[in-house]
């Protein structure tokens, strides 16, 4: 009966220490309010983009001393600068500059490359199957002896024996032959090693496509703000042209007005322009994996891209992207990964033969009593023949993962030439249109300085005029807009077909 009452005291106490239990403390109360963080959740300190660097986190004065070291030898010693120089000091930067900082600087890489280390890393492990394994040890141990004597139906005790031992010991333990398992385990791993080095090379190619259009949007901004500044010019113009004649007699003070609302809308739209332009270079900056500052100064002097890839036929570039896209080459080391799990799998049903040995050494601590040694050394086959069909469903599901690879594999090519179809066209529209509001842009400033010299004649109307310069002003950003969707679309061409850099740009500094 105690028993009984002491197993519900038991029961009832656990029951009610479970119902205690609880992670409502350590996440926020309802998922919908802020989670509070407690003080050591917080960082103890800010850490400065700058301080991260590829192997480690610098302190912030080892960061500046060696910023102002290089900023004194730059500006001390006469010489080529490298990008990141021509960034420390304020100097304009290049396209070529802005992909070789991306390339030192974005983090995306970073995080590739170091996940192809662990890669690598987990390869050398597997690896280690090959080799024995040796350990060694010591031991202390005190035993007591109780012998009895059997005698009829009753043993009787005759005595105590206390001994004290102690000394090392060592094992070896090495796998002769596993049918090719190891093996199979290695392939796999190396084929995983070649996904993740063709991935991290696939960022490389990713970071100069990002830093190619994100400088191509900075040059439209740029070119935006002159266009909006010629346009102001042109309002402005208009303006004066329609006060002086108020002034005159000869005009009106409602097309004077008109031409005053035309005037502001021009220099708001100059404005609008201005701010884009931040906002593009800190876009620019950012895919640069750098901080933006007054010193990250970006060229604005580039001619139209000229890309040799741009000019080969639609077959002939489908046929090189399937050669040569990094990512689909990481598709395919995955698909010769699964072929080795399969192997794998299908290796777990044999045996394995193995070596082994052991060897002891004891002393003891009572006089008159010699050491002890134990050798033992021979061979060992082990085979697992029944494990609830675990190895059968690892060898399915190793299967099955090949299949869904081949897939991946399918639906990478698809796109891949998907991706080329669609640049190569947008390629051919883009110069089509650059060509179409070049001359829009010519046509539009001879129809506008006809208005402008029948406006100043009285021919013509402010309406007419200010109309005139609408047109004009909507050209010219046509066709900033046509240049950069060109560009980008080179771009992406490139990116599209594999190339790190399909481009080539004449660049003024």
């Amino acid at each position: 009966m105690n028993e009984k009452f002491f197993n519900l005291i038991l029961l009832c106490t656990a029951a009610v220490v479970s119902g205690c239990v609880s992670v409502d403390d350590e996440v926020a109360s309802v998922p919908s309010v802020y989670w509070k963080a407690p003080k050591e959740a917080l960082p103890e300190r800010i850490i400065e983009p700058q301080q991260i660097m590829t192997n480690g986190i610098e302190s912030a004065e080892v960061v500046s001393n060696a910023q102002n070291t290089s900023s004194q030898e730059t500006i001390s010693t006469p010489k080529d600068l490298t990008p990141s120089e021509k960034l420390a000091i304020g100097k304009s930067l290049n396209l070529s500059d802005l992909i070789d900082i991306a390339l030192e600087n974005n983090t995306s890489t970073r995080i590739y490359w170091f996940q192809a280390k662990n890669y690598a890393a987990q390869k050398g492990k597997l690896m280690s199957a090959y080799y024995p394994q040796v350990s060694v040890g010591a031991q202390v141990y005190r035993t007591r002896t109780h012998p009895s004597y059997a005698g009829g139906l009753a043993s009787l005790p005759i005595g105590r024996y206390y001994e004290t031992s102690y000394g090392p010991s060592a094992e070896i333990n090495w796998l002769l032959w596993d049918f090719g398992k190891r093996e199979a385990q290695i392939n796999s791993a190396e084929e995983a090693l070649r996904a993740a080095n063709f991935e991290y090379n696939q960022s490389l190619q990713d970071v100069v496509l990002g830093v190619n259009v994100a400088y191509f949007n900075f040059y439209s901004a740029y070119s935006s703000v002159e266009s909006a500044r010629l346009s102001l010019e042109d309002a402005k113009i208009a303006y004066e042209s329609a006060k002086v004649r108020t002034e005159q007699g000869v005009g009106n003070k409602q097309d004077m007005l008109n031409a005053l609302a035309n005037f502001r809308n021009a220099e708001f739209a100059l404005e609008q322009a201005r701010s884009s332009v931040e906002t593009a270079r800190a876009e620019l900056a950012k895919i640069l994996g750098v901080r933006v500052s007054a010193n990250f100064v970006v060229s604005t002097k580039v001619e139209m891209p000229i890309s040799a890839e741009a000019s080969k036929k639609i077959e002939e570039l489908t046929a090189k992207a399937l050669r040569s896209r990094q990512d689909l080459f990481a598709e395919y080391a995955k698909l010769r990964q699964t072929e080795s799990q399969i192997k794998e799998a299908e290796r777990n049903f044999l045996p394995q033969l193995s070596a082994y040995g052991q060897a002891s050494y004891g002393d003891y601590t009572q006089d008159g009593r010699g050491h002890q040694s134990t050798y033992t050394a021979g061979l060992s086959l082990s085979w697992s023949l029944f494990e609830g069909f675990a190895k059968k469903y690892d060898l399915i599901s190793a299967r099955v993962a090949k299949s869904a690879q081949a897939q991946q594999l399918k639906e990478s090519e698809i796109s891949i030439i998907s991706d080329v179809w669609n640049y190569y066209h947008s390629y051919l529209s883009a110069t089509k249109q650059v060509a179409s509001t070049t001359a829009a842009v010519e046509a539009n400033i001879e129809a506008y300085n006809a208005t402008k010299t029948a406006y100043e004649n009285g021919v013509s109307s402010i309406t007419e005029f200010l109309n005139a310069q609408s047109r004009l002003a909507a050209a010219r950003k046509q066709k900033v807009s046509a240049e950069a969707t060109l560009s980008v679309s080179v771009a992406n061409l490139a990116h599209a077909v594999g190339s790190l850099s399909a481009t080539t740009l004449n660049m003024e500094k």
